[in-house]
């Protein structure tokens, strides 16, 4: 039973369930919330019955679904306002750019809207939506918006999609919606605050460019680093963040700067350090609290990259040449700069094949600590389900330089956006230590 941490009663989810295809997933987001040990109050839109019967939600998590503002049967009662007082968390799975739209707005046109109104509980956003709608500037706005208001979202996920395209609005899957749900239920005023606190993040690929139009990256989506620096946010940091060529929105309140190339990632980096324009003389804003070196750079770039396009036998010959060097190494850079005056985190991702996995990765991340000079290092496995590129989860190992620090392992894979929060519980009372 998963005890409310006020009470000795069960966490109390009010799962809000709108009108996309996604909706079919309600029921298995039921079951998994009870298996957790929560009661369960289902609310659904009229469009949402088109995709999920009120049958098997009620099946599911034995109570009547409720989706009328106007119930004769608990109306009486201001049915309404008592479903907003209820819950210790209210869940919209999956939450359409419909349903996002009218709650931004304030409206109350149905039982659902109603109850985000009137409710003072937490809210948990699971996306779910067409690629362009997800990232429509309007959605994008919406999102912001709900954030500042302190909205919370697990998703969405990249993927096959019901319309018929491959790419982001997947609603995530259930399992991981109802363990980031039991997480928030119980509460997150227990993580340390960040307010006051400078983070820099890095995240995505970066590209080696072998004439204008072709280059070599690699498989980094950025969804580790960008969930970094948005939960960093959330808890109070001024978080910048320097973003590879991805498709991610912005986080909420974080400053966002573009690069390609591993010299561009560096100089913006590198630039956080310095005193913020127009006025070189001005005192700086200090180094960063936090680097974390999320993103995944290139090793290597052409010696003499082609300032115009190679045609066919040109480009084999360029690459079968063996011309290549290696690219500037960014966090064993800031490391050589900056390591007395910040605290650096990095990321290491590894293959694992055979053998101790674990004796392996640990093995690999002291390596890379002593090649890169940083004060931590998370290493995660790579290649296998669950973690790594293109993963909606990731789990590792954070390594620390100081060996009275203990290996501390994040243990089944989990949402990249609680990684994100596991890893700044764990750095928060060590970020400052010894750089200063």
């Amino acid at each position: 039973m998963v005890d409310d941490p006020r009470s000795a009663r069960p966490l109390r989810i009010l799962l809000g369930v709108s009108g996309g295809i996604a909706a079919y997933k309600a029921p298995a987001l039921v079951r998994a919330l009870v298996k957790r040990g929560a009661e369960v109050q289902v609310v659904t839109t009229p469009a949402a019955t088109a995709f999920v019967t009120p049958m098997s939600l009620s099946t599911v998590s034995r109570r009547p679904v409720r989706s009328a503002v106007l119930d004769a049967s608990e109306e009486g009662q201001v049915g309404h306002i008592e479903l907003a007082d209820w819950p210790d968390l209210v869940v919209v799975a999956p939450a359409t750019a419909d349903v996002i739209a009218r709650a931004v707005a304030g409206m109350a046109d149905d039982l659902l809207t109603t109850v985000l109104l009137a409710t003072r509980a937490p809210v948990l956003w699971a996306p779910a939506m067409n690629t362009n709608m997800w990232r429509h500037a309007a959605t994008q706005a919406n999102l912001a918006t709900l954030a500042s208001r302190g909205a919370r979202f697990i998703g969405p996920d990249q993927g096959d999609l019901a319309c018929g395209w491959v790419g982001e609005g997947r609603m995530i899957d259930p399992p991981l919606i109802a363990d980031a749900a039991i997480e928030l239920a119980r509460g997150e005023g227990g993580s340390p605050s960040w307010a006051g606190r400078r983070v820099l993040v890095s995240a995505g690929p970066t590209r080696a460019y072998l004439d204008p139009v072709r280059f070599l990256t690699n498989a980094s989506t950025g969804t580790m680093g960008f969930q970094l620096a948005a939960v960093a946010a959330r808890r109070g940091a001024d978080v910048t963040l320097v973003a590879g060529p991805v498709q991610q929105p912005t986080p909420p309140g974080v400053h966002r700067i573009d690069v390609e190339t591993a010299d561009q990632m560096l100089a913006a980096m590198s630039e956080a350090f310095e005193p913020r324009a127009p006025d070189p003389g001005a005192p700086g804003p200090g180094a960063p609290d936090l680097v974390a070196m999320v993103a995944a750079v290139a090793d290597l770039q052409p010696q003499r990259p082609s300032p115009g396009k190679l045609d066919k036998q040109a480009l084999a010959s360029a690459m079968e040449s063996g011309a290549w060097t290696e690219a500037v190494d960014v966090l064993a850079t800031l490391g050589q700069r900056f390591g007395d005056r910040t605290w650096l985190l990095g990321f290491g991702a590894q293959t694992v094949d055979e053998g101790d996995v674990q004796a392996t990765l640990l093995a690999a991340g002291r390596a890379k600590l002593e090649r890169k000079g940083c004060h931590a290092i998370f290493v995660n496995r790579v290649g296998v389900p669950g973690t790594g590129f293109s993963s909606a989860t990731n789990t590792g190992m954070l390594v620390h330089r100081d060996p009275a620090q203990p290996v501390e392992d994040a243990g089944e894979p989990m949402p990249k956006e609680r990684l994100a929060g596991w890893l700044l519980d764990r750095l928060h009372p060590r970020v400052g230590e010894g750089t200063r």
